[in-house]
């Protein structure tokens, strides 16, 4: 009886030993954010990203000149665009069409992989101005690829330019909108880390609904 009762006892111990040992290996949300934020730091180092303390007065960046938004995002804006902003769908007019192509890269582990929609072979992502957040919910279960890189931080930017703009942004995978996603699904990874994406051209063009 003693024995078994100390067979039980050892068996819980070495259980719990595993147990822990296995947990431990998990890192934690703040662990990948760290993760991230290395990888960050490598990849402005390698594209010589100027970060400004603040948005420069007179809309005008440099050629690396990026500034840090308040969602994490690195923006940096080559065309503002020709003045028309996007408006959202009301009950008596719809919302602004976006359609918008892009280039850049995105990061997993030690790994670079790029990727082009301006190519006459693919086709722009297209919204509504406004709906970004139900756009990438609706492409969350489906493994579309084309959709790993489209996300609410493309539409913030829209805050800061119009029409015809052109810009370079830095999304991490852990940036948030109003503690939403700002990234892509993709960028959240498998759980085992979060995934930057570098756009070095993002250009929008509106149309009317």
């Amino acid at each position: 009886m003693k024995k078994s009762f100390y067979l039980l006892l050892l068996m819980g111990c070495v259980l719990n030993l595993v147990f822990t040992v296995s947990c431990n290996k998990t890192k934690t949300y703040e662990e990948l954010k760290s993760d991230e934020r290395k990888l960050i730091a490598k990849i402005r180092n390698e594209k010589n990203m100027v970060i400004l303390d603040t948005y420069p007065t007179d809309g005008v960046f440099g050629e690396n000149e990026f500034v840090q938004l308040s969602s994490g995002i690195y923006l940096n804006v080559v065309d503002s665009g020709n003045g028309n902003r996007p408006a959202v769908r009301t009950t008596d007019k719809g919302g602004t069409g976006i359609l918008i192509r892009l280039s850049g890269e995105y990061y997993y582990g030690d790994t670079t992989y790029t990727f082009n929609t301006f190519s006459n072979t693919s086709t722009p992502f297209e919204f509504e101005y406004g709906t970004a957040y139900t756009v990438v919910n609706n492409h969350a279960s489906s493994y579309d690829a084309y959709y790993y890189f489209f996300s609410m931080g493309l539409e913030s930017i829209l805050s800061y330019v119009g029409d015809s703009a052109i810009v370079k942004l830095l999304v991490p995978g852990y940036s948030e909108i109003s503690n939403y996603p700002a990234g892509s699904t993709m960028q959240n990874g498998d759980g085992s880390g979060f995934i930057p994406v570098y756009y070095d051209k993002v250009r929008y063009s509106f149309y009317s609904e």
